[in-house]
């Protein structure tokens, strides 16, 4: 197939209820949605979550202008993909350029799958069964989250749910641990994320205190760049260390694996490089025998995880949920990959109007 257009289009709509932590609190998802037509008639489509109003309309003109480059060319996802990467190796491959990259990398596999007429985890030599899922919750502090987590246990039977901790005190965040507990049952994993907010003194003294209580993970305690810090870390603790959200493509994978700075590993599709980036961080994965779990972008994580041998949890952030026709279901604590051609993805059109933003 070859590429016609690529067609950018930002929103910014509102997350309820918003994502909050011990640093800040993100109240708005600004996405930049890419959709690349092909002469032959499938049409792919594919988004990325800039974090921050003010990177929206940057984000959107960079992926416009690298798109632009595009138009003419086959829809060969990997080719294009280690094109992009060396094109643009001097300004950095990391952060926008990265997120740019991956949006568009998405949207010509989608485009790919399409025209043979596949879910993308059938494309890719996997299948369509169920995808073990956890709860990501959005809540601070014991109160809410512990309704939080009730609710979403309640509605969705997930087996695991993910808390944000980074109380000012140690007693704080064993408090919101228990009452979590209380809330959602025995049987369901506690998984607690500090949003790289801790130093290693006090990572060691929350871990230690978080682990006797039966947490089953410890997310980004230290600064994601202190590969030695999480390693001696890891080294102290029998509760495994978690992290890899904020590597920048498989080169932060690898160093960070090569350190021994995490046990579990959960990549990001849209910092990894899109799917292309996340196939081969799978394969890295599999070399250190890490177990992968995916970070937000629920739709695409679905479709990869269905072909990662070590296979851990799919992360459920819904991101972009309220601006499609039909979001990525939840049963019995299992995702269902969606048999739809593609990565299944149906905008709501009136939604991505009512949202659109100028950029």
């Amino acid at each position: 197939m070859i590429i016609r257009s690529i067609t950018i289009r930002a929103v910014d709509a509102p997350i309820d209820p918003p994502l909050r932590n011990s640093l800040n609190v993100i109240p708005r998802a600004p996405l930049v949605i890419a959709e690349v037509q092909t002469e032959e008639g499938p049409c792919g489509t594919a988004y990325a979550f800039a974090y921050a109003p003010a990177a929206l309309g940057p984000l959107a003109a960079l992926t416009r202008n690298i798109g632009a480059g595009l138009i003419g060319r086959e829809v060969a996802p990997q080719k294009i993909w280690d094109e992009l990467l060396n094109a643009n190796r001097l300004l950095g491959a990391e952060g926008l350029v990265m997120m740019a990259i991956s949006v568009l990398d998405m949207a010509l596999w989608d485009a790919l799958a399409k025209g043979a007429g596949l879910p993308l985890a059938r494309l890719w030599g996997g299948d369509l069964s169920p995808i073990p899922a956890y709860g990501s919750l959005r809540g601070w502090g014991p109160a809410m989250l512990a309704e939080e987590g009730g609710r979403a246990v309640a509605a969705h039977g997930f087996r695991a749910v993910k808390c944000k901790l980074g109380a000012p005190t140690l007693a704080e965040d064993l408090e919101t641990v228990r009452a979590l507990r209380a809330a959602v049952g025995q049987e369901v994993e506690i998984l607690v994320d500090y949003n790289q907010g801790l130093d290693r003194p006090e990572a060691l003294r929350r871990g230690l205190a978080l682990q006797e209580m039966g947490v089953r993970w410890l997310e980004e305690p230290l600064h994601v760049t202190d590969d030695a810090g999480l390693a001696w870390l890891s080294a102290q603790l029998d509760m495994p260390v978690q992290g890899g959200e904020n590597w920048w493509g498989v080169t932060g994978m690898a160093r960070s694996l090569a350190a021994g700075a995490t046990d579990l590993c959960m990549p990001d599709v849209m910092k990894m490089g899109g799917a292309t980036g996340f196939l081969r961080g799978m394969a890295l994965a599999g070399a250190y025998r890490a177990p992968l779990s995916s970070h937000i972008f629920i739709e695409a994580s679905a479709h990869l995880l269905s072909v990662c041998p070590l296979r851990n949890y799919l992360e459920h952030l819904d991101i972009a949920g309220a601006l499609l026709r039909e979001p990525l279901r939840v049963e019995g604590g299992m995702a269902l990959v969606p048999d739809r051609p593609g990565l299944g993805l149906d905008w709501d059109e009136s939604a991505l109007q009512r949202h659109a933003a100028n950029a």
